[in-house]
């Protein structure tokens, strides 16, 4: 999981798996076993072909019982389907204090957390069928305050300034998956963030506008033809004038969670 190729500007991790034209892209799942193992389930139905799921964070990596049981659930599953891995760019609602401890033992190199389930560190590159990517996980929780009261909250969810830096001086990708949102993407999110349906106060909203500000700010410097993000818990994509498109999915137990990606066109197909 971390051999690498030459790219007339960075190393990437080749990632490609024989014969693999297309892939899975999902959507938060909250660590919900059985809307994970449902949609594994479809997949396996519409794609047959899918071997990889690239999953855009709020995966379910979580301490203790919760986070295990979940990593259980979706090995069976994708054993029984015939996915090989699951790489997951992660959310904000990850144990990051985990996370954190693991890429620091080995930077940049994607960690393991069970069978088939793969973490990949901000800034992380990689290869599929001649395709460059860009996984670069972490994005503001609205409800900091709340979940900081009962501890559930990690202050390096937020994507990190540093890494977002290095990755934009290491030159442009194909593909860019975050987890957290850019400014001027898609309609459907870009109305949450006029409205701001929740009521958010003056902090969450100031905390959530640098956390966009910093992955807006990889986004033009990276310069991918496609963003693929969640979070926002809204299915749309556009295409903007300069030709960029934005996909954001929605999460568990919304429709267009998953989406089908073709690696040789960069094709987007809604899975339902």
């Amino acid at each position: 999981m971390h051999s690498a190729v030459h790219s007339p500007e960075v190393m990437l991790a080749d990632l490609s798996l024989p014969g693999e034209t297309v892939v899975a892209v999902a959507g938060d799942w909250h660590g919900d076993r059985m809307w994970a193992q449902s949609v594994i389930a479809a997949l396996h139905v519409v794609a047959p072909d899918v071997l990889s799921i690239l999953h855009l964070g709020d995966f379910g990596v979580l301490p203790d019982r919760l986070g295990k049981g979940m990593l259980k659930a979706v090995d069976s599953a994708c054993a029984q389907s015939g996915i090989e891995r699951v790489l997951v760019t992660p959310g904000n609602h990850e144990d990051w204090d985990r996370l954190m401890a693991r890429f620091a033992s080995k930077p940049n190199v994607a960690v393991q957390l069970s069978e088939v389930v793969w973490v990949l560190p901000p800034g992380f590159r990689f290869a599929l069928a001649g395709r460059s990517f860009l996984s670069f996980g972490g994005a503001a929780s609205l409800d900091f305050a709340y979940r900081q009261a009962r501890g559930a909250w990690w202050p390096s969810e937020l994507p990190d300034e540093s890494a977002a830096a290095e990755a934009n001086a290491a030159g442009t990708a194909d593909v860019l998956l975050t987890h957290e949102t850019v400014n001027g993407g898609t309609a459907a999110v870009e109305k949450i963030l006029r409205s701001n349906p929740m009521n958010w106060d003056t902090d969450a909203l100031e905390y959530s506008a640098l956390s966009r500000q910093r992955i807006t700010k990889l986004w033009d410097g990276v310069h991918p033809a496609l963003l693929a993000h969640g979070h926002m818990h809204v299915a749309d994509r556009v295409e903007l004038p300069d030709g960029r498109r934005v996909v954001s999915l929605g999460c568990n137990r919304q429709r267009k969670n998953i989406g089908l990606l073709n690696l040789a066109d960069l094709a987007w197909t809604w899975m339902d």
